[in-house]
């Protein structure tokens, strides 16, 4: 499932300006920007160009640095110097799930790296992780369940996203400790990823939205005024997830839908044992399923086939 994380600050506080990690955020076309100068063509200069990914909101692209952290430094009305004052969201998808949307855009047989797709084939998949992106920025609203506080949309929110296309082994990775990569080395396959930072409040400033705390939906009422907090993160992945199958038309396999996996990671044994006869069950109908088209499938090309005429 596309795992959603609404805590992650990749290290920075999030309790002043979010400088530090919009410009850490600029790693992907700073190191573009080194390929660049040891380009020797124009023509080859002008298509690493066309690589680097800018940030957007809801309803732009193309957004520098410095909107970014003006606009979310800006977007701290009544919040106290301790106070949170943005949350940085990651969505990170698996292999699975990044072949599949490359195999919607792409009549490739196998993409192995984001450079093996040309440069439309590439503003194709970014275009369409970046819608997204966006479905799941209306689903974070949403699920603060403010609406009628006007809290609707993605449109609500104080929110920048980026896409990045690279990851890099850290020290600590068992891939470095066992001596099969460096520190700093890139990640092999498809990292495809997005990093969104969204502001405290909301696009007018009257709502305090805070993605982790513990209440997931709580209703409360304080001198005569009734108003509702939580956030239910499981909801928010759960949701997430739908939208990506709908959004791609992915068929997720029972396995990898992220209600199972809970169960696996979390549950009792006899929850296990149960989820994984069902998983059985499934895949052994599926494969019935498999069995008898092609078979048809085979049957069907055997009347097709013309009969040769005799001389």
């Amino acid at each position: 499932m596309p795992i959603s994380k609404p805590h992650s600050t990749l290290g920075a506080t999030n309790t002043s300006s979010c400088v530090d990690l919009a410009l850490y955020l600029e790693k992907e076309n700073n190191e573009l920007d080194r390929l660049q100068q040891k380009a020797i063509s124009s023509l080859e200069r002008m298509a690493i160009e066309k690589r680097k990914q800018f940030f957007f909101t809801h309803s732009k692209d193309n957004i520098s640095t410095n909107e970014v952290i003006s606009a979310i430094d800006s977007n701290i009305k009544k919040l106290g110097k301790k106070d949170a004052k943005y949350f940085a969201p990651t969505l990170n998808f698996s292999q699975q799930e990044l072949k599949h949307i490359l195999s919607r855009i792409t009549d490739k047989k196998e993409i192995k790296n984001i450079w093996d797709l040309n440069q439309e084939e590439y503003k194709f998949f970014n275009s369409k992780i970046k819608a997204y992106a966006r479905i799941v920025m209306t689903n974070y609203a949403k699920n603060f369940n403010r609406e009628d506080k006007g809290l609707k949309t993605g449109k609500d929110l104080v929110y920048y996203a980026k896409i990045e296309h690279f990851r890099k082994f850290k020290g600590t990775d068992p891939e470095v400790v066992e001596g099969l990569f460096k520190n700093g080395d890139y990640k092999p396959g498809l990292q495809s990823h997005a990093h969104i930072i969204v502001g405290r409040k909301d696009k007018t400033q009257r709502l305090k939205l805070t993605p982790t705390t513990k209440e997931r939906s709580t209703t409360r009422s304080i001198g005569g005024n009734t108003y509702h907090v939580g956030f239910d993160r499981m909801n928010w992945i759960n949701m997430n997830e739908k939208s990506f199958d709908e959004f791609f038309k992915y068929k997720r396999p029972e396995r990898e839908k992220f209600k199972n996996q809970y169960i696996l990671k979390n549950g009792s044994p006899k929850e296990k044992e149960a989820l994984m006869k069902k998983i059985e069950k499934t895949i052994e109908k599926l494969t019935k399923q498999s069995v008898i088209k092609t078979r048809e499938h085979d049957q069907n090309n055997t009347y097709n086939t013309p009969k040769r005429r005799g001389r």
